[in-house]
């Protein structure tokens, strides 16, 4: 969509959502929503600039608000769904707050002027980061690519979050961070009895937003605490000037606002190689943001029952970010909470995102002195119901909807998060949770199927003697078909499969080895090396490996691999499975049929193999029709009406049926001794094949004339040739009950 007809039907969809019934529901929401963007903006500064960066709490303050003024009107013009609202976020907020922490500990001694403008600098140095991988990915259309992060990790990175931001909470009251190891310090020192306050109100806050789940309940609850603080103060006779130097409330510069935003000359003084050694945090913010933008994006879809583009989110989420970063803002995207928030109220409107925005921006051109008045319990308190919120979700509720391993895995990164960081969190995450999908993995059976010769035979149609001797030698060939990705731990065990089935000396002795790579995705390194292993026992066990449906780029790897070279142990290519079993029985037939055996009989003695007869079989030739006919001779065309049937004294046909795309398939071969067509001459309907010879032939032709002429002429002959019919269709239906039942098995 262009920019000119994405810009009218932006305005198309304002000028419907101002309509009379729908402004006021908006303005209402919008009032809830702007507030709360300001109470959590206002938290996310206390808890990164404390000291020795409390003299830039009103810079950081501005830039925040200004976030979520841009945040909040290029959301509410490019995000694919109408209701998004994007905020300075509560999950990259702790990283943040690291980061500034990690810099005053490399910069101290400084300047706390220079530290500060540090700080400032690397906040806006993340934000164009995230900007660009944002808008990167979207623009790319790579956004499905992070739904492959494994989801306990993410649950993980969650429940981290949580810990940072209710732990951050103690840091803002105290302006010292949170050490479980120094915990009876912080007890004996009073640090945690001022920390109570701003616990009870966060608890609080989260089991009243969890039970009665109404969108007044969060802001009634702050307006209350704010009342209940200043009528505590004035009963006690306590002066603003005396909660401000107690710590009891914010205290921001009155005069804050736009002309207090750093702009790009100030940050030159900033000391940029601390902040390039930040990389660490700047990765773990990047990655933050992409997950945190897939499921709040993912859980939005459910609660508005709507589809919305990810790349697009994405691509949205990108440009803000670049645009906040250049007014050194900091990094904030899509709000499941705010975005949700509405839907509660009934509005589903861009207006809300755009009204919003429009508050946070009056707000800085008036000045964010008010700010100052907001107590600190408040502030902190808004954190810990987050970090609280967080951490019931993913260390309480997912006990019930995760599998234990599952389970664990979160608790484990949430425990290296408390212990060692963020991003050691992160990453431990990530290793354990591929080496788990390694381990599950290569414990998933490749083998779909384990066939045997002597049940699972070619499409080839034998002649009786044949077919009996292959029942009786077909346990000799091992069928077997492979499913999926074959790498170390799954190509072990195909090995030791074929192992054991070598073993095994209450089967008969294996001679071939057919490996079916129809279903199979891909092969590793790990797996031609198992392949090559196979070839070797081959060689040394006298039997014969061979390859079919194989993919051309494993047999590339094979041929690389020096595995298709002729000689004992090599691996024999073909085209699918059917094929492979075909050469497979030929094989058998060849070794031990006799010469007697081999000789080519007559029909009548071929019938009489078969099954005895009690007439003379020899006087069915009287009413059928010889044939000799030479190679790729068509006896049946597809389509053609159905009236006679073909007895193939010797040669082979094969049965073909044309695809809709002019290709053709092959369904049978049938040699000496084998009957065709009649399906077609018994049910009276078109021919759904075609029968061609595949060398020349001998073949006797029974039409339906003639039949006919046997009932009246001879009912003997014609009802032991019914009978015959019904033997053969019976030991088809046999043979292929035999087929699927292995193939279930």
């Amino acid at each position: 969509m262009s920019f000119s007809a994405r810009t009218e039907y932006f305005w198309n969809a304002i000028r419907h959502e101002v309509a009379p019934g729908k402004l006021l529901p908006s303005l209402v929401t919008s009032s809830v929503v702007a507030m709360m963007t300001v109470v959590l903006s206002v938290s996310f500064v206390a808890l990164i600039f404390v000291d020795p960066l409390s003299g830039f709490v009103g810079e950081g303050t501005s830039l925040m608000l200004l976030t979520a003024v841009i945040l909040g009107i290029f959301m509410a013009v490019f995000s694919s769904y109408a209701g998004t609202i994007a905020i300075p976020q509560d999950r990259v907020a702790p990283i943040v707050a690291l980061m500034a922490t990690l810099i005053i500990h490399e910069m101290r001694g400084t300047d706390p002027e220079r530290i500060g403008i540090t700080v400032l600098a690397a906040i806006a140095t993340s934000t164009l980061l995230v900007g660009l991988g944002l808008f990167v990915l979207g623009a790319y259309k790579l956004g499905n690519i992070i739904r492959f992060t494994p989801y306990p990790v993410i649950g993980g990175f969650l429940a981290g979050s949580g810990w940072l931001l209710l732990t951050g909470s103690f840091r803002v009251i105290s302006g010292e961070p949170f050490s479980l190891l120094e915990l009876k310090e912080m007890i004996f020192s009073g640090a945690i009895m001022a920390w109570i306050p701003c616990a009870v109100f966060g608890t609080i806050a989260y089991l009243a937003v969890r039970y009665s789940r109404h969108y007044l309940t969060l802001p009634v609850l702050v307006l209350f605490a704010a009342v209940a603080f200043y009528a505590w103060i004035g009963i006690h006779h306590y002066s603003l000037g005396e909660a401000r130097q107690n710590g009891w409330i914010l205290g921001a510069p009155p005069d804050a606002g736009l002309k207090h935003i750093l702009t790009f000359p100030s940050l030159l003084h900033a000391d940029w190689s601390v902040v390039l050694h930040q990389y660490s945090s700047l990765i773990a913010l990047l990655l933050t943001s992409i997950v945190s933008i897939l499921l709040n994006t993912s859980a939005l879809e459910l609660a508005a029952d709507e589809e919305i583009d990810l790349n697009k989110e994405l691509r949205a989420a990108g440009l803000a970010n670049l645009f906040g970063g250049f007014a050194g803002g900091m990094t904030g995207f899509q709000s499941l909470s705010l975005s949700s928030l509405p839907l509660g109220m009934g509005v589903r409107s861009r207006v809300v995102g755009l009204v919003s925005a429009f508050a946070c921006l009056l707000l800085l051109w008036f000045g964010t002195g008010l700010l100052g008045y907001i107590p600190k319990f408040i502030l902190a308190g808004i954190l810990f119901y987050n970090g609280l919120a967080f951490l019931t979700e993913w260390v309480f509720d997912s006990w019930f909807r995760l599998v234990r391993e599952d389970y664990f895995l979160v608790v484990l990164i949430l425990g290296i998060v408390a212990v060692a960081g963020y991003l050691q969190g992160v990453g431990s995450g990530i290793i354990i949770a591929t080496v788990l999908f390694v381990y599950k993995y290569s414990s998933v059976n490749v083998i779909s199927n384990i066939l045997s010769g002597d049940s699972h035979h070619s499409s080839v149609d034998r002649s009786p003697l044949e077919a009996r001797l292959l029942n009786n030698q077909g346990g000799r060939i091992h069928i077997m078909r492979l499913k999926g990705f074959i790498f170390f731990g799954s190509a072990n065990n195909l090995l030791n499969t074929i192992r054991e089935r070598q073993a095994d000396r209450s089967l008969p002795r294996l001679a071939y080895v057919i490996l079916d790579f129809q279903q199979v995705s891909g092969l590793d390194t790990s797996g031609i090396v198992s392949m090559s292993k196979l070839s070797r026992l081959a060689k040394k066990e006298g039997f014969m490996v061979l390859a079919a449906s194989v993919p051309v780029d494993i047999q590339n790897s094979f041929r690389s691999a020096g595995l298709l070279e002729e000689g004992p142990g090599q691996v024999r290519l073909f085209r699918d499975r059917d094929y492979s079993i075909e050469w497979c029985e030929n094989e058998i037939l060849k070794n031990e049929l006799t010469e007697v055996q081999k000789e080519i009989k007559s029909l009548p003695q071929i019938l009489q193999d078969f099954h005895p007869w009690r007439v003379d079989t020899s006087s069915l030739l009287n009413y059928m029709e010889r044939l000799d006919v030479a190679k790729n001779y068509y006896l049946i065309l597809q389509g053609d009406p159905a009236h006679e049937l073909f007895f193939i004294e010797s040669g082979k046909v094969k049965v073909m049926v044309e695809l809709d795309n002019g290709r053709t398939m092959r369904i049978r071969t049938m040699g000496a001794g084998t009957v065709v067509g009649e399906i077609g001459l018994y049910l009276d309907q078109q021919r759904t094949a075609s029968v061609v010879t595949e060398e020349p032939c001998t073949i006797y032709r029974l039409d339906a004339a003639a039949l006919q002429k046997m009932e009246q002429e001879n009912p003997a002959l014609a009802s032991a040739f019914h009978e015959f019919m019904v033997r053969v269709l019976a030991e088809r239906v046999t043979q292929q009950n035999r087929t699927l039942r292995a193939l279930v098995e």
